[in-house]
């Protein structure tokens, strides 16, 4: 398409569209482009969120928030092709740490409440046309509670099956407690998303 043509005046091997825009929001896709906003106070986090997308691949871990994509609603799922998200929290298909029960507990209602909260706010500003920064503002009260209650988590930064992910609050599992393919939090990738982009390098570095 035309933003290939555009893009192939130079040597290029992953495309990234940037948007004026202040309204937060940005989308990735394995392997064709991702977007992110550039003017937002979160834009930073959306860039490399979606790319773990764009480059390796990696599935959405969040589950409470809304989106366009048809959702089961069901408990049983077929697996899901990404690395970091499986239906088969007994035995996930990532290495688990010793002692970590599968599926790992969390204290997910707890979570789901205080997230819907939010996201009952946040459908509240953007119907009231709020600025920008009202909404800005409301991602970092969420984040500030969800760093520190994830953090408080008993198997916080352990791979584990912790249940609620890719749009599925039930029958869908996430490595760790907290990662950002699932939160806004300042966390970075877990140790399995990091995995699979070291693959991804490996793949176009290697001799």
């Amino acid at each position: 398409h035309r933003m290939r043509d555009v893009a192939s005046s130079a040597p290029y091997d992953f495309l990234e569209i940037l948007v004026n825009e202040k309204q937060y929001g940005g989308g990735g896709i394995f392997n064709d482009q991702a977007t992110a906003c550039v003017d937002s106070a979160f834009s930073e986090y959306i860039f490399v969120h979606e790319f773990g997308h764009h480059f390796a691949a990696l599935a959405d871990e969040y589950y409470t928030s809304p989106v366009s994509y048809e959702t089961t609603g069901g408990t049983e799922h077929p697996e899901p092709w990404e690395p970091n998200v499986t239906a088969n929290g007994p035995h996930p298909k990532w290495t688990t740490d010793p002692d970590v029960p599968l599926p790992t507990p969390w204290e997910k209602d707890e979570f789901e409440r205080h997230s819907h909260a939010y996201q009952a706010e946040r459908a509240r500003l953007r119907a009231s046309n709020a600025p920008e920064s009202q909404m800005d503002k409301l991602f970092t009260d969420q984040r500030t509670w969800e760093t520190k209650f994830l953090g408080s988590q008993k198997y916080a930064g352990k791979i584990g099956a912790f249940e609620g992910a890719e749009y599925e609050p039930r029958g869908l599992y996430r490595p760790e407690v907290d990662c950002i393919m699932f939160t806004r939090d300042e966390v970075g990738f877990c140790r399995v998303c990091r995995k699979a982009i070291e693959r991804i390098i490996d793949a176009y570095s290697s001799p």
